[in-house]
């Protein structure tokens, strides 16, 4: 029985010798081949890992401070609370503001009814009805003004003056007539359109919005002339 064994040293140092270790400059390369197989040209290549970024530390953190404000006054207490609400819906006014408060309150109620009436659709039908058209009654007031200018400068002579004046009545006559025949025509078309609307008080509306000269109509004319309604 010998001490040494040279045969099975040399066994051991040849299966080893078949799981070789290569080392490249990238990264360290393993290549592991079992036993009984075709060893492969390529490399599995193990790429470096990133080192990871710095976490920001609560040492690092910004602390913003904030200074206290300053209260203003001492805090009122309940009963002067009450009475500062109670002053804010029940103000105690003097004469004079509350007659001026009591003016601002009607003309302010007459505005919301006077929009509320302008937004019928009786007077909207009937103020694109007058807007969409020529008519002779727009052109009555500056007419009258040269009329008027003409008979004061023609008064030396009564003739003349006479027959100025009749104008005026042909005028005003002719400018009936025209919204006579306007206001059967809105009739039909407000029956088509509107039925069992309520018409008073229409057709003096509509002989003031033609009376009116078209840019200064309010509210504005929102139609062009000889446009469909």
């Amino acid at each position: 029985m010998g001490l040494f064994r040279p045969y099975e040293r040399k066994a051991a140092d040849a299966a080893g010798s078949t799981q070789p270790e290569e080392a490249t400059s990238g990264g360290r390369i393993s290549s592991l081949t079992p036993k009984g197989e075709k060893r492969s040209d390529k490399a599995v290549v193990i790429a470096p890992v990133a080192p990871a970024e710095p976490v920001a530390s609560p040492q690092n953190a910004k602390v913003v401070t904030r200074t206290p404000q300053k209260k203003e006054g001492a805090t009122p207490t309940r009963r002067q609370a009450e009475a500062d609400r109670m002053q804010r819906l029940h103000p105690n006014l003097s004469k004079a503001e509350q007659r001026r408060a009591d003016k601002d309150s009607r003309y302010k109620s007459r505005v919301d009814t006077w929009d509320k009436v302008e937004a019928s659709p009786e007077r909207v039908l009937l103020r694109d009805f007058i807007d969409v058209r020529w008519t002779i009654t727009e052109f009555m007031l500056p007419a009258m003004l040269v009329l008027m200018a003409a008979v004061v400068a023609t008064s030396r002579w009564i003739a003349v003056s006479s027959y100025i004046a009749i104008g005026l009545w042909v005028l005003l006559a002719m400018s009936f007539i025209n919204t006579g025949i306007m206001w059967s025509g809105y009739k039909k078309v407000l029956a088509e359109r509107v039925p069992n609307a309520r018409k008073r008080g229409l057709l003096m509306y509509m002989f003031n919005r033609s009376l009116m000269i078209r840019r200064f109509r309010r509210p504005s004319p929102r139609v062009v002339r000889g446009a469909d309604i």
